[in-house]
């Protein structure tokens, strides 16, 4: 049983295939000028290596992020479903960070960067196997980010800040992990419980304020 992953972050476009749950490939190309067009050239180089129609499922991220990006994403996932008449399935930005390391924390501030150095960010707890969003998401600058987390610790002690890239006035008094993420993560978090049928994108609306 073969998988197909696509994830785009603000830097980054990449493809995963995997067989049942074994990485088998992983392809990634940097974004240029904010556009993904990339993502038609890496898919091409994975349809030369593997028929379509033996994959049985389709990953893709639901958001937040840029509504085009997203919008785009989740057409290309539902056509390369439609043609292989694969399940289609979606998780949140937001899993594939908390599946890319060992978390000891109970609850973790997880962020990953957008465009203009602003981060999208949310409060989740644990509860039982799986994280779970305690609050909603947060859309702001770095400042904005660190005032967030240090309020948020003064009611949870045992706070974690999970981040795709290194928030750069951080202190020592931030416990933090810095995890980069691509479309394996994706998998890996469909894999883990975290995927969802529904294919709504989601964005946040201050990201066009």
């Amino acid at each position: 049983m073969l998988s197909l992953s696509l994830f785009s972050s603000s830097q980054t476009i990449s493809l995963a295939v995997y067989n049942k749950k074994k990485l088998i490939k992983l392809k990634k190309k940097k974004i240029s000028n904010n556009k993904i067009e990339g993502i038609f050239k890496i898919l091409k180089d994975c349809l030369n290596d593997f028929d379509i129609n033996k994959f049985s499922q389709i990953y893709f991220s639901s958001g937040p992020g840029s509504f085009t990006a997203l919008r785009s994403i989740k057409a290309i996932s539902q056509a390369l479903a439609l043609s292989s008449n694969a399940k289609l399935l979606s998780t949140s930005s937001f899993s594939l960070l908390l599946v890319s390391t060992q978390i000891r924390e109970k609850n973790v501030v997880v962020c990953f960067k957008s465009t203009n150095n602003n981060f999208f960010y949310q409060l989740f707890e644990r509860i039982g196997k799986k994280f779970k969003p305690k609050f909603p998401v947060n859309y702001g600058d770095e400042n904005q980010l660190i005032d967030y987390y240090f309020k948020k610790k003064e009611d949870y002690n045992n706070l974690l800040l999970l981040s795709s890239q290194k928030i750069k006035n951080q202190n020592n008094k931030v416990d933090s992990i810095v995890r980069e993420v691509d479309a394996s993560h994706l998998g890996l978090s469909i894999f883990l419980g975290y995927g969802s049928v529904k294919t709504k994108i989601f964005y946040h609306n201050t990201y066009y304020g």
